[in-house]
C-alpha cells in the first residue's frame, strides 16, 4: 500500500505542477496589416485689400454703414442719405483675401463676432462679418471677399479709424 500511495502522490504532484500553454490547432492567425501617410501643402491666407468703410459725414444720431462683399455700400439709421460715404479715393471696398493651399481640397473660413477701429477719443465697432462666394482657379488658390457692418456713434468724433480683424482658413 505505501507504494501505490506514493505513486499517486507523484502522479498529483506531476499534474499540479504549471505546463506550457499549447495552442490548438487553427487557434491563432496572423496578418500583415497595410500603413501609409499623405502630406499636403499647408493652407495659407495673404490679404489682397483692406475691408473700408469709405468716407462719411459726422452724423448727428447712430446709425450703421454695411460694406457687401460686392463692395456695396448700405446705410441705417443717423447714416441714411449720408451722400459723402463714395467720395474721394477712399471709397468703401470689401476686405479681399487669398487662399492657397492643396488643390481640389475643401477648407472652411471663419470671421470674428466683432472687431474694433480706433481713433484718439474714440472707437466704432464692426460686426455681421460676411464671407463672399468662393472664385478661384483649380491650382489650389481661391480669392474671398470679406464685408461687414459698422456701427457709427451720434456725433461720432471726426478722424480717421483703423483696426484689424482675424480671419482663418482652415482645412475641413
Amino acid at each position: 500500500m505505501t507504494v501505490r500511495l506514493h505513486s499517486l502522490l507523484a502522479a498529483l504532484i506531476v499534474l499540479a505542477a504549471p505546463l506550457p500553454a499549447l495552442a490548438a490547432p487553427g487557434g491563432s492567425a496572423t496578418l500583415t496589416g497595410a500603413a501609409s501617410a499623405t502630406v499636403i501643402q499647408p493652407i495659407s491666407i495673404v490679404a489682397t485689400a483692406p475691408l473700408s468703410f469709405g468716407v462719411m459725414a459726422q452724423p448727428t444720431a447712430a446709425g450703421t454703414v454695411t460694406v457687401s462683399t460686392a463692395g456695396i455700400v448700405t446705410t441705417g439709421g443717423g447714416m441714411v442719405g449720408n451722400t459723402a460715404i463714395a467720395q474721394g479715393s477712399s471709397g468703401p471696398q470689401a476686405g479681399k483675401f487669398r487662399v492657397s493651399g492643396d488643390p481640389g481640397r475643401q477648407f472652411f473660413v471663419t470671421l470674428p463676432a466683432a472687431a474694433t477701429v480706433n481713433r484718439t477719443g474714440g472707437s466704432m465697432t464692426i460686426t455681421l462679418f460676411t464671407v463672399g462666394a468662393l472664385t478661384g482657379s483649380p491650382v489650389g488658390t481661391l480669392d474671398i471677399a470679406v464685408g461687414g457692418t459698422l456701427a457709427v456713434g451720434a456725433a461720432q468724433p471726426i478722424g480717421t479709424y483703423t483696426g484689424t480683424y482675424q480671419i482663418t482658413a482652415s482645412y475641413n
